[in-house]
This record gives structure tokens, sequence and C-alpha cells, in this order.
């Protein structure tokens, strides 16, 4: 700030900013607590001050969110939202490649294990301020279902189904006669 070649140069500002450089660098991260009013006194070769002032806006950066419909299992709808409402733009990222520029992005209706990971917004307000976040989603494999029987069996001798895979949460099997079981392998019949 100032002319060149002045004899000095002191600079006061909020927060107690003293400098003696021609054009100081306040911070390499500004804060809502650097803004305000910036004093330049300057004095030539022969002794005469000169003093000029500047204000300093400094705009906050937004505050974004980012989150997911998730944990899913696959074959379901992935959801991405994004905020807040009313920014100038949005940009998603993510696996495969994943691009939107949607506040609040359908990543796809029948998400595949492939598409779990991090999804990161990056948001910018009206004054050009940008702030980013990260949500994980969380695609879960479907269980491969095995269902079998000890058939053929002969009229009065016990059928049996068996279930898999084992560990499952639960079971329900459902058949002829409205036979019906939470069983994971149970039997239909005694008889």
């Amino acid at each position: 700030g100032g002319p060149a070649g002045m004899s000095s140069y002191s600079w006061t500002g909020p927060n107690g900013f003293v400098s003696v450089q021609q054009n100081p660098v306040v911070s390499g991260s500004a804060t809502a607590a650097m803004a305000g009013i910036y004093t330049l006194t300057v004095t030539n070769a022969n002794g005469c001050p000169g003093t000029a002032t500047t204000i300093v806006v400094i705009n906050p950066l937004p505050v974004v969110t980012a989150s997911n419909n998730g944990p899913i299992c696959a074959g379901l709808p992935l959801i991405l939202a994004g905020g807040p409402s009313g920014m100038t733009s949005y940009s998603w990222t993510g696996p495969n490649g994943f691009i939107s520029t949607l506040q609040s992005p359908t990543v796809s209706l029948t998400a595949t294990v492939a598409m779990a990971g991090n999804y990161t917004l990056t948001v910018i307000n009206s004054n050009g301020c940008r702030n980013t976040l990260s949500t994980t989603a969380v695609v879960n494999a479907l269980p491969v279902p095995a269902a079998a029987n000890n058939g053929p069996v002969c009229a009065g001798t016990p059928l049996t189904l068996t279930g898999g895979p084992a560990g499952m949460t639960s079971y329900s099997w459902t058949g002829p006669s409205g036979f019906t079981s939470t069983l994971q392998s149970p039997v239909v019949s005694l008889l």
C-alpha cells in the first residue's frame, strides 16, 4: 500500500495488527476477526507524513452439510443430501467418476456395492466463498439365499426344508397350504 520509495510505512489495524512493511500479509488464513479499518501512515524523504485507510471485509465461509440415506442394501436408491440451500453452485464427486451439480442428487435408483465410499460436496456462495465436506455412503451386499429340501419324499415321511446362509438376522419361508415359518431349516410335516 501507499507510494513506493517512502522513508517509512506504518500499518495499524484490528486485533492489535501492526506492520512496517509497505505491503504486509495480515494472515495466511483470514478470519472474521481480521475485518475492519486498517490505517497506513507513510513518511517521505522530507519527513512529511501521509495517512490513508482501507476497510477490509471478510465474508464467512458457507456452512456446508453433506449426508446420504445409507447404510442401504444393494438394489435400493442411493441419495445424497447437500446444503445449505441458496448457494451459487454445488459440486459433488464420488466413487466410479460420479459427478453432479445438483444440491441433493440421486446417485442411483438401484445402488451397487461399488457405489459405496466417500462423496464430497463443494459449495460456493454468492460472495464467491467455498467450503467442502464429505459423507461416506455404505451399500451392503445382498445375501445369497439358498433353499433346499429332503425330497422327493414319500407320503407319510417328514418333509424338511434347509435354508441358508447361516447367521442371517431373519428367515421367512412361505409355501403351499398357507405354510409359513421363521426358522432357518423348518420341518414342514412329520407325517
